[in-house]
């Protein structure tokens, strides 16, 4: 596999030198099983000339983009400038973008994590596909380019060979999936594992504040307080809609113009959440939870919290309990 990963101005240092670690201590596992290194990478900038990261220091590069780069597979990191410099940088977004297009049209993978996803969506690459971004750009995302399929729980996706990460440290995640889709399934593992990386299947919903989405409107505010309230009756959306002195179907275009989802789907991330807050702080059983939040029994709370988690409650608690310790 041979990597290329485009450094700007403003680029994340830290995924630069990271993805270079892992591939090197791939490499050298892979020798140890008595096979040849399979990996190879280089950093390119735009005219070849070394580049200002995002904490200040000058990011060597190996050569500059060409027409005719060799590699399987393009990685663009997130950067880290306010928006200021993000307008004085425009023109290099753009080169960069045609120079991707024309790589991706050559049937290259590319693979971007945090705002680099932002890149790709201004070149028009991810128009009508699906993609992720780290929680807190979701709604510049949608508002500059409304024409992606964001999942906004996801943190990684792929489509027509388009691989989108989303968090800052998601470059790990981008680079076992790329991994993944040239060497296989069993080398990506092989890495992961050398590198002590956890590969479990997890969404944003587990790092995304409550407080961020609730502080959007004070609508989301009184119904969030609602939904609270309730304790161990659930409450519908007919009821909530009720409360809100509003129909139904207001309420329902009044979510979707919020958070993008119906107000049922509202209900079920308060009722995890508070869940998730139990399962952190109490040592009450999974039974008991589950009515205190809402759910008249236990199977459908289970169902519930394993949709928006991809886990199941008590490996949640055994989670959380062993970062704790």
């Amino acid at each position: 596999m041979k990597l290329a990963i485009l450094a700007l101005e403003g680029c994340m240092q830290s995924a630069v030198a990271g993805i270079a670690d892992i591939l090197t201590l791939a490499n050298h596992v892979m020798q140890l099983r008595g096979g040849k290194a399979r990996f190879s990478w280089q950093t390119l900038s735009l005219d070849g000339k070394a580049v200002r990261a995002g904490g200040g220091k000058l990011l060597a590069v190996d050569g500059a983009v060409g027409r005719r780069t060799a590699c399987d597979a393009i990685i663009v990191p997130g950067s880290l400038v306010d928006h200021l410099t993000a307008e004085r940088l425009q023109p290099q977004y753009d080169r960069a973008g045609a120079w991707l297009r024309r790589q991706h049209a050559s049937g290259r993978l590319i693979g971007a994590f945090c705002s680099g996803v932002l890149l790709l969506a201004n070149a028009g690459l991810l128009d009508g596909r699906r993609a992720t971004i780290t929680w807190w750009l979701q709604s510049e995302l949608r508002r500059r380019h409304p024409k992606v399929d964001l999942a906004g729980d996801a943190v990684i996706t792929q489509s027509d060979r388009l691989v989108c990460a989303a968090g800052p440290m998601s470059w790990v995640d981008l680079l076992l999936r790329l991994i993944e889709l040239v060497e296989g399934a069993e080398v990506a593992k092989v890495c992961a594992d050398y590198a002590v990386i956890d590969t479990a299947q997890r969404t944003q919903a587990i790092f995304m504040p409550l407080g961020y989405m609730l502080g959007q409107d004070p609508l989301l505010m009184k119904a969030d307080m609602l939904v609270r309230r309730t304790g161990k009756t659930p409450i519908t959306v007919r009821g909530l809609a009720h409360a809100l002195g509003l129909s139904e179907r207001t309420l329902n275009r009044r979510f979707r113009e919020l958070t993008h989802e119906p107000p049922q789907a509202f209900i079920m991330r308060r009722r995890v959440e508070h869940a998730r807050t139990l399962l952190e702080t109490t040592a009450q059983p999974i039974k008991a939870i589950a009515r205190a939040t809402g759910y008249e029994d236990e199977s459908s709370f289970r169902k519930a919290f394993r949709k928006l988690t991809l886990t199941s409650p008590q490996a949640y608690r055994a989670q959380r309990s062993m970062r704790a310790a």
